[in-house]
């Protein structure tokens, strides 16, 4: 009777241990917007808050400059060399485009990360990941081919791929047989 009592309250204490390591090794505390200093910061912080829920202010802490007189489209400069853009018709909506410029960001891989082959992205964070390990000056048209994809352009070779997760990854350049000159990456949905 006494082992069988033991053995419960050892078991209590190992599920107490185990759920509150849980709690403190592998669930992410929520971002704040003034945290938001790279890339994949600006990930973790627009799959928290949603689209719909950001503000043109939340970003204001990092240097940024307005592109038109009304102001309603903002370039903001992260930490890591890759540019956030929010365009829109009013500052008192949400913008209406996200997108994240990431051609001369040099994304540091997190060490939790293992290696991601090209075939495997499949969503905005996998491009980022992908990013951090090769760099933008050797991602290839080809690392994404295996996502449906449209291709175009005027002026500019365009190829925008589609991610599972509704994001949109745009290349462009002179062509296939050379590097993408710019790697922009849209956050916000078509529906808006």
């Amino acid at each position: 009777m006494k082992d069988k009592k033991r053995r419960r309250i050892l078991v209590g204490i190992l599920i107490l241990i185990a759920v509150i390591a849980y709690f403190h090794f592998f669930r992410q505390a929520p971002i704040k917007s003034q945290d938001v200093t790279t890339a994949a910061q600006f990930l973790q912080y627009f799959d928290q808050k949603g689209e719909k829920n950001i503000t043109w202010s939340d970003f204001d802490h990092l240097p940024h400059e307005k592109e038109d007189a009304e102001g309603h489209t903002i370039t903001y400069q992260l930490k890591d060399g890759s540019t956030l853009h929010f365009s829109g018709d009013s500052m008192d909506q949400p913008p209406r485009d996200i997108s994240l410029n990431l051609e001369k960001a040099s994304i540091q891989p997190q060490e939790k990360e293992g290696k991601i082959e090209p075939k495997s992205i499949q969503t905005k964070e996998d491009v980022i990941r992908y990013l951090g390990q090769v760099g933008g000056d050797h991602v290839t048209w080809s690392d994404f081919d295996h996502l449906p994809h449209e291709k175009g352009g005027s002026g500019l070779y365009v190829v925008v791929y589609t991610l599972k997760d509704g994001s949109r990854l745009a290349l462009s350049g002179t062509g296939e047989d050379q590097a993408p000159w710019f790697i922009n990456l849209s956050l916000t949905s078509d529906k808006k």
